[in-house]
């Protein structure tokens, strides 16, 4: 059972997490951010506690990233703020009064941070559920051609677990990162690469920044069926040309949109409600 990007719905995660509770359920990132306006932070954090202190497995998304150490972009998340911003913010949340109350002046960021630094081992940069490769932006042409040809032989469980040891090796991995004034960031490698459309310099983005719309570019087929998110789309869209891929960042509508593995079928849980 799969489901796209959150950014801060409580409710979507609600009726996802009931819905079959006894198989498996992944997240393909991207839990943090809230992108359409009218939920507060506590909000967010609530919907993070609940996610966090499920059984789901988890992918990485680049704005959970942004609330680890060693992130490898400079920004690209909501809730990095200056101290001196603090009151600000206060004024406003009973939950972040209490914390100055409790701690002092801290950054916003941290308060994620100590959510998800707990759960890093935990999340992945990739899981193989049922055959489908699952990250959070998808597998593009570039980054496949960086997998072993004994690894994309051997199988999805094998891809993913390969992804996940190359993230693991260039989050390790010191360099100069777009729109950063610190030489010392990690994350600089293929895995993390931004592509022009997405306003990076790379001409093809990795797991966590791949546009197949901005950059022109299908998924790879050499890593087998996928499903990711990230690429803002209307409704969900799966192709069927050639290897199938499912992007189930949807947009337009209220649909809580799934994608079952088991079923093999794309389902929205709102008209299952109704």
């Amino acid at each position: 059972m799969i489901i796209g990007d959150i950014h801060g719905e409580i409710s979507k995660v609600r009726v996802f997490l009931a819905y079959k509770p006894q198989v498996r359920h992944v997240f393909l990132g991207d839990l943090a951010d809230n992108r359409k306006g009218g939920i507060s932070l506590e909000d967010e954090l609530e919907c993070l506690d609940l996610i966090l202190s499920s059984d789901s497995d988890i992918t990485w998304g680049n704005h959970d990233l942004a609330y680890v150490p060693a992130r490898p972009w400079r920004c690209y998340s909501s809730f990095i703020i200056e101290h001196q911003d603090i009151a600000g913010y206060t004024s406003r949340s009973e939950y972040l009064r209490k914390v100055n109350e409790q701690n002092g002046n801290l950054f916003v960021r941290d308060i994620f941070e100590e959510r998800y630094l707990p759960h890093f081992g935990r999340i992945k940069a990739a899981h193989a559920v049922d055959g489908w490769l699952c990250t959070h932006a998808g597998v593009s042409p570039e980054v496949a051609g960086i997998i072993p040809a004994e690894i994309l032989r051997a199988g999805t469980q094998e891809i993913a677990d390969w992804l996940q040891e190359e993230f693991l090796r260039e989050m390790q991995a010191v360099g100069q990162s777009f729109r950063d004034t610190d030489p010392r960031r990690f994350g600089c490698r293929p895995l993390f690469k931004i592509p022009k459309c997405r306003g990076g310099l790379d001409t093809s983005g990795g797991i966590f920044w791949f546009d197949p719309i901005g950059e022109e570019s299908n998924p790879s087929p050499l890593v087998g069926r996928q499903i990711f998110g990230h690429t803002p789309v209307p409704y969900p869209e799966i192709s069927t040309l050639g290897t199938k891929w499912v992007n189930l960042n949807a947009f337009e509508d209220d649909g809580i949109w799934i994608y079952d593995t088991e079923e093999d079928r794309l389902i929205d849980l709102n008209e299952l409600a109704g």
